[in-house]
């Protein structure tokens, strides 16, 4: 059923907002009705009578809705601080597991010196479990590996970083580790490429 192009689900849908709704609902009800009755060839005066007490009634009930909109806005609540209650310090706070990143460094067979002591470096945090590879020729090919360098995820960047701080105190002043950012995947794993 269609009231002056509206559906009744539309209809009630105005329902959520509260004495306003309602009150533009009479208003789209009322007139429906006059447009219906003044369509008729003869209009009834009883109907108009029904129809004129009705508008009177949807005057009335926006009338209170806008003066009940201005003597009470709707204004938010001040934010409160909670106070922790005694009980509360009792009770036992949960934390996240420590991340440990397993961190790979690839190393040429001349570079195997500098790649234990980076190694070694690695060893002195907790965040990091540590594991040395030889690089072969074929694997540094493959990997288009030129330089020395620190292999991470987007995600990775910043522990990527944070690695590369720490090893800048044990590198020589000749070598450096640059950050390259890979797309594949292999989550809580970063790899060190030392070259000679």
């Amino acid at each position: 059923m269609m009231i002056a192009q509206f559906q009744v689900s539309e209809l009630a849908g105005f329902l959520k907002y509260g004495i306003s709704g309602l009150s533009a609902i009479a208003f789209i009800l009322s007139f429906y009705l006059l447009s219906r009755e003044s369509s008729r060839a003869k209009p009834r005066a009883e109907m108009l009578r029904s129809i004129r007490m009705f508008m009177g009634l949807t005057l009335v009930l926006g009338l209170v809705s806008g003066v009940a909109g201005i003597l009470n806005p709707t204004v938010p609540e001040p934010k409160t601080e909670k106070v922790p209650s005694k009980k509360a310090s009792f009770v036992k706070k949960i934390t996240a597991p420590h991340q440990i990143w397993s961190i790979e460094v690839f190393y040429e067979a001349n570079a195997k010196a500098l790649a234990k002591e980076l190694a070694e470096e690695l060893n002195n945090y907790k965040d990091y479990a540590v594991k040395m590879t030889l690089l072969t020729d074929s694997r540094k090919k493959e990997l288009k590996i030129s330089r020395s360098q620190i292999r991470y995820e987007l995600v990775e960047k910043q522990a990527a970083g944070q690695l590369q701080k720490r090893l800048s105190n044990v590198l020589p002043q000749d070598v450096t580790l640059a950050l390259k950012q890979i797309t594949s995947s292999s989550p809580d794993y970063l790899s060190i490429f030392v070259c000679d």
